[in-house]
């Protein structure tokens, strides 16, 4: 009798150790089709991303054929562009690093700065660009196109260091805009 009782624990032990056993695999394959899903792009985003290399490639060969005051002035006017339509997150990107650290530790102080600080629609003029080693200083006039001569208009200068064809970092002199206004 007890050799019965042996053989039915035995059995309900093995059934259990089965069902566990199963339970277990099919907790890792859920997991794991989980994580396919995670990182592999669908076919939208992959069809975005060919689309911005395509657009980053076009750039890049238009960049090549301009004159380095040319691609400065492209890079000053873009990062500008998307402040004016209120890309804030990519232009703050565009920061160079230690300067960002030192005056726009977060995205919403460097929100912050432009609202406050800069005309609600500007234009830009270059009077003067300068070569100092790899980096370029651009001295820029921002205008309120709005307002015109009574609007807040400021110049400040615009440091630009190119990495390669449209791979930079800026910053420029945020008290110029601070400054004149008060």
């Amino acid at each position: 009798m007890a050799e019965k009782r042996n053989n039915k624990n035995t059995t309900q032990l093995k059934i259990a150790i089965v069902a566990v056993s199963l339970i277990l695999v099919l907790l890792i394959l859920i997991l794991l089709s989980r994580n396919k899903n995670v990182t592999s792009p669908t076919s939208l985003e992959k069809a975005n991303i060919e689309y911005l290399e395509q657009q980053n490639e076009e750039r890049v060969a238009d960049l090549s054929g301009r004159t380095e005051q040319e691609r400065m002035q492209y890079y000053c006017a873009n990062f500008f562009k998307l402040i004016d339509s209120n890309q804030y997150e990519e232009a703050y990107q565009l920061l160079y690093s230690d300067y960002k650290e030192n005056y726009f530790p977060t995205l919403n102080n460097f929100k912050k700065y432009f609202k406050e600080y800069f005309p609600e629609d500007f234009g830009l003029s270059y009077t003067n660009i300068e070569r100092l080693g790899d980096i370029y200083v651009l001295n820029v006039n921002v205008s309120d196109t709005v307002n015109g001569s009574y609007g807040h208009n400021f110049s400040l200068y615009v440091v630009i260091k190119e990495n390669a064809l449209n791979d930079y970092v800026i910053s420029f002199s945020r008290n110029s805009a601070v400054g004149e206004e008060e």
